[in-house]
């Protein structure tokens, strides 16, 4: 599904991406970890096309994404979200997912689109609030809701756009730990039958949702493999997890 050959992207002299070689297949939930300033978030954004690398290649289902515009690589089948909440705070959470889907389908609004065109429309974005756990917030603003549900609708903005491939950026940061585990529910649900990868912190989350984890540090991979093995990888707890940490 994903492959990356060298990846590299400096800021002026300073490097961030050093060489990065990856793969993810088809219906694989790759997780992303190591230490803040590792270059995780500039990883992504290079994936996601919000970066362009200063070398290297990124294929997507055997095309090269490397130069594309963010909306090209979305509508190719890559969808993302973002570290912090980015949500549009002053439309309803029904208008928030709407937009997305009538964008996937190439509609502007005007006055004058039929009422049965619209009616699909809608329809779309309610299934899309059902499976976040949202429909009943229809007709809220999204800015005026509480975080954790905040963070549910831009993974339910993700999904409008039909991704075949999910990027999720820390979706549980700055919960609760019951928030926390009924987002972790919510991305396993929403999730099934994509491909996911996925950058967090909480090592709780990482090896309940990772089939394969992949540790970078300094710009570069320690380590990619199965929870067991970099659970128990000497390089990883010395530089990540801590030489003492028993996860």
């Amino acid at each position: 599904m994903l492959e990356v050959k060298n990846l590299c992207k400096n800021f002026g002299p300073l490097e961030i991406i050093c060489g990065i070689d990856l793969q993810v297949a088809e219906g694989q939930r790759h997780a992303i970890i190591g230490p803040n300033g590792a270059g995780k978030t500039t990883f992504f954004n290079l994936l996601s096309g919000n970066y362009k690398p200063s070398s290297g290649e990124i294929y997507f289902k055997g095309q090269k994404i490397s130069n594309l515009q963010p909306h090209q690589i979305n509508r190719l089948g890559l969808g993302r979200s973002f570290q912090i909440t980015n949500v549009f705070p002053g439309l309803s959470v029904l208008e928030n997912v709407r937009s997305v889907v009538l964008s996937r389908h190439g509609i502007r609004f005007n006055f004058f689109r039929t009422v049965e065109r619209m009616a699909a429309i809608n329809q779309e974005s309610m299934e899309i609030l059902e499976q976040i756990g949202l429909a009943e917030r229809a007709g809220h603003l999204a800015g005026e809701m509480a975080y954790g549900e905040q963070r549910a609708l831009e993974i339910g903005l993700v999904l409008a756009s039909n991704p075949e491939m999910v990027l999720l950026d820390e979706p549980t940061a700055g919960m609760s730990v019951d928030e926390t585990r009924e987002a972790v529910k919510l991305v396993d649900r929403v999730t099934q039958g994509k491909t996911l990868m996925i950058i967090e912190h909480d090592m709780e989350v990482v090896f309940t949702l990772a089939d394969v984890i992949t540790v970078i540090n300094y710009g570069q991979v320690l380590a990619s493999g199965p929870p067991d093995e970099i659970r128990n990888h000497p390089k990883v707890k010395e530089a990540y997890l801590g030489t003492g940490a028993s996860c």
